[in-house]
C-alpha cells in the first residue's frame, strides 16, 4: 500500500523521484528497473514501494500529478481577465517554469511524448496532454476574439507557438541555453510581429 501522504512531503520520496526521473530520462522507463532506481538512490526497495507503490506509481508521481497541476495553472491563467497577449506570455512562462523546476522530469516527459504511443506510461498521461492543449487552444481563440490574430491564421499560429515552446525547452535541456523569465514576452512578440508582417506582405503581393 502506498503512503497516503503526497510524495513531495517527504525528502526521501523527493530524492527517489529525482533519481528515477534522471534514469528514466537517460535510459527510458521500460529499460529502467526498480533495482537500478533504489541502488542509484541508496534506499531499499520497501522505501520506494512505501511512497509510490510501484514503478508505475512513481511515473504517475513524476508526470501525471505535476502535469495535472500545470493544467490547473493554465486554466487559472486563461480564466483571468486581461490582455490576450499577456495570457499567451503567461502560458509560455508557466511551461518554462515547469521545465526549470525539474529538468530531468521534463526530459522524461519528452522521452514519453516522443516514445512508443501505446506504451503504458504514455497512455497514463494522455489525458494530461489533451488538457494542456485544450487550455492553450482556448488562449489562441481568445486572441482571435480580441482581434490580435486573424481567424484564418489560428492553426498556423498554434503550430508555431507550440514549436517555439518545444524548441526553447529542448535548447534549455540539451544545449544549456538560458530559459529566463524574460524569454516568453520576447518570443510571443516575435511570433505576432511575424504574422502581422506576413499578412501585410501577402496583401502587397496581391495588389
Amino acid at each position: 500500500m502506498t503512503n497516503p501522504a503526497r510524495p513531495e512531503e517527504s525528502e526521501v520520496a523527493r530524492h527517489v523521484a529525482r533519481t528515477a526521473a534522471r534514469l528514466f530520462a537517460r535510459r527510458g522507463f521500460e529499460a529502467t528497473s526498480i533495482r537500478e532506481i533504489v541502488e542509484a538512490a541508496g534506499v531499499a526497495k520497501p522505501t520506494l514501494y512505501y511512497h509510490f507503490g510501484s514503478k508505475e506509481g512513481l511515473a504517475r508521481a513524476l508526470l501525471f500529478e505535476p502535469l495535472a497541476r500545470l493544467g490547473e495553472s493554465l486554466e487559472r491563467i486563461v480564466g483571468e481577465p486581461g490582455d490576450a497577449v499577456e495570457v499567451l506570455e503567461k502560458l509560455l512562462e508557466a511551461h518554462f517554469a515547469f521545465c526549470r523546476e525539474d529538468p530531468d522530469r521534463f526530459r522524461f516527459f519528452f522521452a514519453v511524448v516522443f516514445g512508443p504511443p501505446e506504451a503504458e506510461v504514455a497512455l497514463l498521461m494522455e489525458c494530461c496532454k489533451h488538457n494542456l492543449q485544450n487550455w492553450t487552444d482556448a488562449a489562441f481563440r481568445r486572441c482571435v476574439e480580441a482581434g490580435v490574430l486573424a481567424s484564418e491564421d489560428l492553426d498556423e499560429f498554434a503550430t508555431m507557438y507550440r514549436g517555439v515552446l518545444a524548441m526553447s525547452v529542448i535548447d534549455f535541456l540539451y544545449q544549456d541555453k538560458p530559459l529566463g523569465e524574460d524569454r516568453a514576452p520576447v518570443l510571443v512578440a516575435g511570433l505576432l510581429r511575424g504574422f502581422k508582417g506576413a499578412r501585410q506582405s501577402g496583401r502587397d503581393l496581391r495588389r
